[in-house]
């Protein structure tokens, strides 16, 4: 299980544990608010840990995200951080992913890690059942499925970013769904 995980994350994030043992991870970019905005790597461990400058389980980092102490944007005029590299102050943003959605990725992150099965894993094994047997029910499941993964994440379910899952979402949505979405 190591070697496939230190394949798939070639960046080596990992922390050792008091005792030596080497817990794997993963990092994603994210704002610390702390008095100014912090640009930092979110890093989120093979044992659920994550560390938002605190190492914490999946629970405290819910409450963190709510009391906005790690934040995946920020208002225009704020002042940002990068640590070794300098601050600047924001003018004009556009951010993509809402907190919300980085809780459901970073879950994804700690399954995965895990070896157990993504939302996107599961999305595409439900959209399998739902071509083998298309009854509104298995429409249901693939929508509940599909609605589970990260916003930022969906179109790509399928593997192809060209298509932007429009066979998932044609199903679920009907003909009004745009191709391009």
């Amino acid at each position: 299980m190591e070697s496939r995980i230190l394949e798939t994350y070639p960046e080596g994030i990992y922390r050792k544990t008091e005792d030596g043992e080497m817990i794997l991870g993963q990092a994603l970019s994210v704002f610390i608010h702390n008095g100014d905005y912090h640009l930092v790597d979110l890093k989120v461990f093979q044992d659920g840990k994550i560390d938002c400058w605190d190492l914490i389980d999946f629970e405290e980092f819910k409450k963190k995200i709510a009391s906005g102490w790690v934040q995946t944007s920020i208002p225009d005029g704020s002042q940002v951080s990068v640590f070794s590299l300098g601050r600047f102050k924001i003018k004009d943003s556009s951010m993509y992913i809402k907190e919300t959605e980085l809780i459901k990725e970073v879950k994804d992150i700690i399954d995965e890690l895990n070896g157990k099965k993504t939302t996107s894993e599961i999305c595409r094994g439900v959209f399998e059942e739902y071509n083998q047997s298309p009854t509104e029910e298995n429409k249901q499941k693939l929508k509940t499925a599909y609605e589970d993964i990260p916003e930022h994440n969906r179109c790509y379910v399928l593997g192809d970013m060209n298509e932007k899952d429009y066979p998932i979402r044609y199903v679920i949505y009907g003909k009004d769904v745009s191709y391009y979405q």
